[in-house]
């Protein structure tokens, strides 16, 4: 009996750290000033973002596990600026956390 208890306390042990891991790693993303759509420009700040998150996963000795949680999209802050000739430049920073396992 005492056998089957230290059996499962080691298991408890082994199992504990690995829940415990899971963490999520920030990324930013900016795309600099570009002719692009307010949309588009969101949406590559916060692949860039995400891209930085899942590197930082990686350094760390994890493996990005984007789904983890459901998919979350990360935020986006746009600036805007036309030029002498009306045309629109937007600049998007976005940021990420992808969770790691």
């Amino acid at each position: 009996m005492a056998r089957a208890a230290y059996g499962l306390v080691f298991l408890a042990a082994m199992i504990v750290p690995v829940v415990a891991s899971a963490e999520r790693y920030p990324g930013w993303g900016d795309t600099g000033w570009v002719y692009a759509s307010r949309r588009d420009c969101c949406n590559a700040a916060i692949a860039i973002a995400n891209d930085y998150s899942a590197r930082g996963c990686v350094d760390a000795g994890s493996v990005p596990n984007p789904m983890r949680g459901g998919a979350k999209r990360g935020t986006c802050n746009v600036q805007r600026m036309s030029d002498g000739a009306g045309g629109v430049l937007y600049r998007c920073y976005g940021e990420a956390a992808i969770w790691c396992r």
